[in-house]
């Protein structure tokens, strides 16, 4: 007999959930069952596969039956399997209500010019010392069917709060210019070059595609002062 119990999660009487002392009493008792009962098994498989030392098959001795009280767990089911099965869902419920509920982390996106959805998201951050150059890319899509044909971009000056400015001139791209046909993504670096004139800052600007004001990137780079 399987006393009613099918393993289901929801066959535990739902009113001990909401008692952490009793759910504790059971889940002990619910142990010490299936450490006995999974010691009764192995006990019983040894007799019944054990050899003479002559090689052959020794008899197998029969235990005893156990009674339904020996046998029921704290659910009333009986045998090892319904054991298990009732052992689980207990467990399961204690697993589910103390595990720390977190966010998945989220994984850093580049910043990108979607030409299909005509829509920009991210942002260019790098950082540089004075005398040295910034790299970062941006990454362009076009999951249309359709060629764009050439894309161009174009970078701003960069400006800091107190007016300091990185020329235009002074952030290359490479590749400047990039073929965009249906279904395909091209990344392009923006390398940004900080003379030993340049004051440490943030400077901020923008990059811009040729023909389509509707797209744009902010940019942010960071100039640290000189290491020693």
């Amino acid at each position: 007999m399987d006393g009613g119990n099918n393993g289901d999660i929801h066959d535990v009487p739902w009113a001990s959930i909401f008692d952490p002392a009793a759910n504790m009493r059971a889940l002990t008792s619910v142990q010490a069952e299936g450490f006995r009962a999974a010691s009764e098994l192995v006990d019983r498989f040894v007799r019944m596969v054990a050899t003479r030392p002559d090689g052959g098959a020794a008899a197998v001795r029969q235990a005893s039956p156990l009674s339904d009280e020996q046998r029921a767990d704290f659910l009333g089911a009986t045998d090892v399997e319904p054991l298990i099965r009732s052992w689980w869902a207990m467990a399961g419920q204690f697993l589910m209500g103390g595990a720390p509920q977190t966010q998945p982390a989220t994984a850093a996106t580049s910043p990108a010019l979607d030409f299909t959805g005509s829509a920009a998201s991210g942002r260019l951050e790098f950082e540089t010392e004075v005398g040295d150059s910034a790299t970062a890319e941006v990454w362009l899509h076009n999951s249309a069917d359709g060629d764009l044909g050439r894309i161009c971009l174009r970078c701003s000056e960069l400006m800091a709060h107190d007016g300091s400015v990185i020329e235009a001139a002074a952030a290359r791209l490479d590749p400047k210019v990039v073929p965009m046909p249906g279904r395909s993504s091209r990344g392009i670096a923006v390398t940004v070059k900080a003379t030993k004139k340049t004051k440490p800052g943030v400077y901020r600007g923008t990059i811009l595609v040729e023909g389509r004001p509707e797209l744009w990137l902010p940019v942010a780079l960071t100039v640290r002062p000189p290491s020693a």
